[in-house]
This record gives structure tokens, sequence and C-alpha cells, in this order.
């Protein structure tokens, strides 16, 4: 046609009319392949409102999404599970313009899909949760520039991360965690410059070491690379990294010590670096930047010095846990006055002294304490159930003394305590035989423990351990849920109950050797007492025989 001559008046009306036409033609051929994809899966009941006599309407069907010209742009049935053995059609790859797929969750199994590569406006795909297994694809990389979020995990899939997979470069969010992946981590994916979200924890990779390109990664917000084989020296770039808002590499290998600018990282709310191989103290200089912490874990290492008085200005953190390494000193006071503390544990460490007697009164959430295995001594605190919020507290193997406080003793939320092998002595209070919820007491090895029991026990009761103190009076004869109860070295006397066996009727152990009771042919047969382990009905099997000589 020469330059400047108009189409035709017929030929323009022509193409509005087969325009439309054609638009028409695309969506029935849409309409037509999701009642394959859904036929493919056994027409599952999720998805019955996908109908041939709605054809027209296939964009109001359920999970299904359209653009503005009508076609398909986004199939998300997220934790809709499809039929045993159903997987991933090839249909779907003629969603030309699909942009979104999510199947997470959906129980799909097979391979990886390859018809994605020929959905090149996609910008987001979760098959995460499902049964996928094999390989991924050495040319992961067609995926497609558009892509921005990838998430595969907790799958079975195979084999290494394909360098290939640094091609996807406008990536925001890589999701391989939780499959069966070997080799190691590949440098290449220091390549994702855009990455925000990294996750490759609980694969099968071999030792190696965090690739030293990922400080290229200045973007992330989220890093889940828990249990990947990592080791070396603690990556100090991590301090750089300041959108960093979730941190997770426990479970590795990593040494040296933490680095002290990690507390300045000012968007950082979750930090996980237990069970690795970290030294040193924790050192902290000057006021934490890190203000937004709320979860903080360096369990499980070899960390040496006293716990900062500075965590004490983290008012959001709800858990502290410093367990099992080789802390010294005490807990600070002002950790005992975090307004939003629910968990505190802080077992099998040096520490010592008393405990703060600010513990439980302003901390109003606070509701796990376990601080077994130190040297601890003194009081426990009148007011550490101030608030009955308190559920666990375990302070076994320390040298506390006094008696148990009756604010703890009547803490209504209680469900376990243990006390045992400390220094505690005095009248135990009443009130602690009958908190409602409480399932565990263990507190043996006092040894100037006193007081009796109630005839009958609360019946949530599971399990009480009380030997070697010097409780008195009769044996309780009824204790609905109890399951093991040792009683040994104390001052019991009179009839051991007849109505022992049927008042308890889920009784597994019992030990009450070492008491001053009678009546023990009530616990056997009619023949009499006899030497050897009596066996009881299903329901008392492992039923300790009872020594009073």
């Amino acid at each position: 046609m020469a330059p400047g001559r108009a189409l035709p008046l017929a030929l323009v009306l022509a193409l509005a009319c087969l325009l439309p036409r054609h638009a028409a033609a695309q969506q029935a051929d849409e309409a037509r392949l999701l009642l394959r994809i859904k036929r493919a899966w056994g027409d599952p009941a999720a998805l019955a409102s996908w109908g041939a006599a709605a054809a027209a309407s296939h964009c109001n069907w359920t999970y299904v999404s359209c653009d503005a010209a009508g076609r398909v742009a986004s199939l998300a049935l997220p934790n809709v599970t499809l039929p045993a053995g159903a997987a991933l059609p090839d249909d779907i790859g003629g969603l030309a313009a699909l942009t979104a797929l999510d199947l997470s969750n959906t129980s799909v199994g097979g391979g990886f899909p390859a018809f994605l590569y020929d959905l090149t406006a996609l910008v987001r795909v979760d098959l995460s949760s499902n049964r996928l297994a094999g390989v991924l694809p050495a040319d992961i990389g067609r995926l497609g520039a558009s892509l921005t979020y990838l998430a595969l995990d907790l799958n079975s899939f195979t084999g290494a991360i394909p360098a290939a997979v640094s091609k996807l470069t406008n990536l925001t969010y890589l999701g391989l965690s939780g499959n069966q992946l070997t080799g190691t981590i590949p440098p290449e994916l220091g390549l994702l410059v855009n990455l925000e979200t990294i996750k490759l924890e609980n694969n099968l990779f071999a030792a190696g070491t965090l690739p030293e390109s990922f400080k290229n990664l200045t973007k992330l917000t989220t890093v889940w690379l828990a249990n990947c084989s990592l080791g070396g020296e603690f990556p100090s770039y991590v301090t750089q990294m300041t959108e960093m808002e979730w941190l997770d590499l426990s479970r590795n290998g990593f040494t040296g010590s933490i680095p002290p600018g990690i507390w300045n990282l000012r968007k950082l709310q979750h930090l996980y670096l237990y069970s690795n191989n970290l030294t040193g103290e924790i050192t902290i200089s000057g006021p934490i930047g890190a203000a937004s912490l709320v979860e903080v874990d360096l369990s499980m290492n070899q960390l040496i010095g006293t716990i900062p008085e500075s965590l004490g200005s983290l008012l959001q953190l709800r858990f502290l846990n410093l367990q099992q390494n080789n802390l010294t000193g005490g807990i600070p006071p002002s950790i005992a006055r975090l307004p939003s503390l629910v968990f505190l544990w802080l077992w099998d460490n040096h520490l010592s002294g008393e405990l703060p007697a600010e513990l439980g009164k302003e901390t109003p959430l606070l509701r796990d304490i376990q601080i077994d295995g130190n040297d601890f001594f003194g009081p426990i605190p009148e007011g550490i159930c101030s608030h009955q919020q308190l559920w666990v507290l375990t302070a076994s193997g320390n040298r506390l003394n006094g008696s148990i406080p009756t604010g703890l003793a009547s803490c209504s939320a209680l469900i376990w305590l243990q006390l045992q092998d400390n220094e505690l002595s005095g009248e135990v209070p009443a009130a602690l035989w009958t908190v409602p919820k409480l399932l565990t007491l263990y507190l043996q090895d006092n040894r100037q423990l006193r007081g009796s029991l109630p005839e009958k026990l609360y019946w949530n009761t599971t399990r009480i351990y009380i030997d070697n103190n010097r409780f008195t009076g009769r044996i309780p004869t009824s204790a609905t849920r109890l399951q093991r109860f040792h009683a040994s070295n104390n001052s019991f006397s009179g009839d051991i109950p007849a109505e022992l066996v049927t008042g308890m009727p889920q009784l597994k152990e019992l030990n009450l050797a070492g008491n001053m009771l009678s009546g023990l042919w009530s616990l056997y047969p009619a023949s009499g007492p006899s030497r050897h382990p009596v066996h009881y009905p299903s329901r008392h099997f492992g039923l300790r025989k009872v020594e009073n000589y």
C-alpha cells in the first residue's frame, strides 16, 4: 500500500468484526483446555464449577482469573487436594496468557513440568508441598525473563541445583527447601541480584561453604539456609545486608564468632544461628540497632561470656534461646523486664546467681521458662506467675532453696513444673495438687520438701515424681489420668489403698519403696503377697512392684 493511503472502509469494518470473533475463539479454546485439565485430574469435586455449559463464562470458574481480554491469567488452587496420583497436565501449557500458576499443596506428582517453558508470560510459579520428583533440568533458565517467583519447596527433587537458575535474573523469590537436592550450593546463585527471599534448607547437600558471591545479594530480606551442610567462618558480609528481616543459618557447621554488626541490622526480626560451632562472646557494641528483633536463637553452640544486658532493650522480643552453650554470670534484670517475652530458654549453661526478683512480675506474656542444668541459687521469685500465664517452669539441677512460692503453686495455667534436684524445703502448698491444667510434676531429690497429698489427685495429672523428700500422710486413692507415680523414700504411712488399681486406671509405673506403708496384699492377687512382679490387664502393663519392707 502506498504511503499515506488509508485502508478501505470495508476492510476496516471487516477487521473490527474479526477481532471479537478471534477473541471469542481463544476464550472457547481456553475453556476446553480447562475442562481437559479437570478430566486429567479425575473431575474432583473442588472443580465442580468447571462445566461445559458455562464455557463462555470460564473466567468465573473457581480458582480461575482472567485478564482484560478474557484470557486465563491465573490458575490458583492452593491447598485443594487432588486425587492420588494426579499429575500436571501438559494442557496447562496451552494457557498462553498465564502469568500465575499456584498448585501448592495439591498432592500433584510427576517430574519437573516442561510445559512451563511454553508459558512465556509467567511471573509466579508455586508448586511447593507436592510429590514432584526427579532432577531439575539443566535448562531451567528457559523459564523466562518475566519470572519473579519460583517455589518448588517440599517436594522430592534430586540432583544438584542447576547453575542455569542464575539466568532467571528477575527472580525475587527462590524456594527449593525440603527436597533431596545434592551437590553444593552453586556460586552462580550470587548472580540473582534481585533476590529478596532464598530458601534452600533441609536438603542433602554435601559439605561446603556459603559462596562468596552471596555478598552481591544485598536485597535479601529472608534467608533460610538451615541444615545445608555449610561450614567455614561465619559469613561476615551478612552484616551488610541492610534489608534483612529473617536470617536462618542454623544446623550447619559455621565457626568463628558472631559478628557484632549483626545486631545493627535495623530491619532484622528473626535470628536463628543455633546448632553451629560458633565460639566467642555475644558481643554487642553500643545500643542494639536491630530493635525490632522478635526471636533470637543462638543455642547449641560454644558461646562463652555473659548474657549482654543490652538484650533487655529489645522490647518486641518474644523468644530468647541461649541453651546449651558455656555462658556464665546471671540473668540480667533487664531481660526479666522484657514486656513481650514469652519463651526464656537458658538450660545447660554455667549460669549462676539468684534469679531476678522481677522475673514474672513485669513480663505479662511469659509462659515458658527453662533454666535447668545451671548453678542458680536462692529463692524462686514469688511473682513468677503474677500474670497467671506461666505454662512451663523447668529449673532442675540447680541450687535453688527456700520454699515453693504460693503464687507458683496456684498458677492456673501451669502445665509442667520441674524442680527436681535442688535444695528446696518447707511445706508444698496444697494448691499445687489441684492446679487444673498441671500434667507433670517433678519435685524429687530436694530432700527437705514436706507436706501431704490429697485423697484424690486432680484428674488432669499424668506424672508425679516426688521421691527422696519428706512427704507424709496417706497415699491418694484416685487419680484418673495418672500414669507414673514415683514417691519412694518419703514418710508415707498407713495402708496402701485397696482402690489404687481401680482409682488409677491408667497407671503404668508405681514406686512407693522406702516408706512406712502396710497392706501390700491389696495390690497382689488373692493368693497373697509375692516377691515377683505382678501382671495386671493390659492397661496396667509395666506396673512396677511396690516394695515397702
